[in-house]
Formats: structure tokens, sequence, C-alpha cells
């Protein structure tokens, strides 16, 4: 199995997660094998994904349990680009979100606050299952006052085995409604920024990064405003539904391993 020449010139791969490397909670055989492969081509392998419920630690965890090598320099999950980018603009939050979100900025020296503040500098908003009413409440309320409003993504859904549940999207349109303002940040897919972040961690330029995702609307749109080459692999969201209706991706994979002759 050699890797095909079109693809020797990328000395990164920026791959999604969800639907690319697994699919309800496990390892897609075919990614697996395609990730050791590349690795022993000497190339890069980064993970990018919208999912801001764990941080990186957690991350890294979850790949080396599914058997992909790991580490934290690997990781762009949203959460920590997130906290990144806020970090030396902000010093408080109030976060809808989850533990993972909540570390990452408390790693970044960015104090989490309670509903009691008259005013916080940002109101940062991920995927929260444990979403209440009064979390919406207090999030407009300081929103309406002035916070800095900044999404991790605005992934509207998100695949489980009960099929699409609302995902941080659907929560940021929700706090849209409620304060009357739109969104001021957002970090993950489509938006360009979460690559920006691989392209400076790991100095390399746009022409050296391969992005490869199962979703038109943000792996690949993602890819294109961040002036990358894109591949749509079939594994996950786009699987048997074509490649229409959207950006067009460079390349299109059935699988992962189609990156080898």
């Amino acid at each position: 199995m050699e890797l095909r020449e079109e693809f020797r010139r990328f000395k990164a791969f920026a791959l999604d997660c969800d639907g690319t490397l697994w699919l309800g909670g496990k390892p897609i055989p075919s990614a697996l094998e395609a990730v050791r492969a590349l690795r022993r081509e000497g190339k890069l392998i980064v993970y990018v994904t919208n999912n801001a419920t764990l941080s990186r630690r957690a991350y890294v965890r979850k790949l080396r349990c599914m058997g992909f090598e790991a580490g934290l320099k690997d990781v762009f999950c949203s959460s920590y680009v997130t906290a990144k980018y806020l970090e030396g603009r902000i010093s408080t939050a109030f976060v809808v979100g989850e533990v993972g979100l909540v570390e990452e900025l408390a790693l970044r020296g960015i104090e989490v606050a309670g509903p009691e503040e008259d005013a916080v500098d940002c109101v940062v908003v991920g995927l929260d299952r444990g979403l209440t009413y009064w979390k919406l409440a207090v999030a407009a309320r300081y929103l309406r006052s002035g916070s800095l409003f900044v999404a991790t993504n605005r992934d509207s859904t998100l695949p489980s085995p009960e099929g699409l549940v609302p995902g941080a999207g659907s929560v940021v349109a929700a706090l849209e409604v409620a304060s009357g303002r739109r969104v001021d940040v957002e970090i993950g897919k489509p938006s360009p920024l979460i690559f920006k972040a691989v392209l400076d961690e790991l100095k390399l330029s746009e022409s050296e990064v391969l992005v490869v995702g199962d979703r038109l609307d943000t792996d690949v749109e993602g890819a294109r405003r961040a002036g990358l080459s894109s591949a749509l692999v079939l594994t996950g969201v786009a699987g048997g539904r074509g490649v229409g209706g959207g950006p067009e991706p460079d390349y299109v994979f059935k699988t992962l391993l189609d990156i080898f002759e």
C-alpha cells in the first residue's frame, strides 16, 4: 500500500473525527488503517473537531482508546481553540456548555462566572446537554448588557443512536433570538479560525495541509474559507447522498484508504 502521488505534496492531514474516524463511538477500521499508514509515511496527523464538550486531554484519551495515536499538540477541538482565541482578550466568561469547555477556559486563566454577576466580559456557547431555561435566561441577560458573544460552533444538529439531535448551533440560535443579537465570533468549522490555529501552531502553509471530513457545510466549506485543499469522505454524513448542493471538494473518497494506491 503506497500513498498516491497527488497526496505526497501534503505535509499534514487535518482529519475530522465523528463520521471520518469513528461512527457511533466505534472506530472505522479503514480510517484506523489509513491513519497508521500515513504516520508511517512521516505525515503529520491533526484531529480537528467542532465538538466542544471535551477538552484536548479528554480527546487524547478517547483517540487512544480507539487505537489512534494522539498527543495534545495533535488535537484541535473547538473548546481548546475557543479558549486559545479568548486568552488575553477577556478575563471572565459565562459558559453555556459542558466540562471540556470550562476546563479549557480555566487552563487559559479565564474565570468562569456564575449567574450572580452584574456583567461578564464574554458569553461562550457550545453544546450543553444539561441546558436549562434559567441558564439561557442568564446568558441572554449578560448578552443584552454587552458581553462578547462567542460560539464554539454552529452545528445545528449532531448524530446520535436515536437519530439527529440538536447541536450547539441550536443553542446559539435560541440565544440570538432571546438577546436580539448575532454572534460576534464563531470558532469552529466552517469558520476558518480553527484551521488558522492549526497553521499557526504547527507552522504550516496553506499548501501543505489537506482537510478530510464527512460534511460539505463544515469541513469542506471551512477548508475553502481557510484556503486549504479538501477531501470529502463518504463514511459519515455525506455517505450515499452524493456531493451536490454544497462547496465542491478537491477529492472524494469512499473511505480514508483511498489516499493510497
